[in-house]
């Protein structure tokens, strides 16, 4: 079970990007979906929920909590494919520059 403060910190920082997004607080019950928050960090620690949540707003058309703490993995494996995407891009063109040299 993680720590309280982990927990409400992760929710502190949905808060905030909410916030940044559309000019207002969100609404929704804390003190409930804190345990949304605390499976989260159990399953990815604070840091990766946080990475994904930043993730998550910039990629999402309307981020909601909701959405966040039930497609967590979802968000997870399509935010490591585009990584692993650019990452192969990268390579490629590192190669073609250098096939053009030659």
């Amino acid at each position: 079970m993680a720590e309280r403060k982990d927990r409400m910190a992760l929710l502190s920082k949905y808060d905030k990007f909410h916030t940044l997004k559309y000019g207002d607080k969100p609404t929704y019950n804390r003190w409930s979906e804190q345990w949304a928050a605390d499976a989260l960090i159990d399953s990815y620690g604070i840091k990766q929920c946080i990475d994904l949540l930043e993730y998550y707003f910039d990629t999402a058309r309307n981020p909601t909590w909701k959405y966040f703490s039930n497609f967590a993995n979802d968000i997870k494996i399509a935010k490591e494919r585009i990584e692993q995407d650019n990452l192969e891009r990268q390579e490629r063109r590192q190669k073609a520059k250098e096939w053009l040299r030659d």
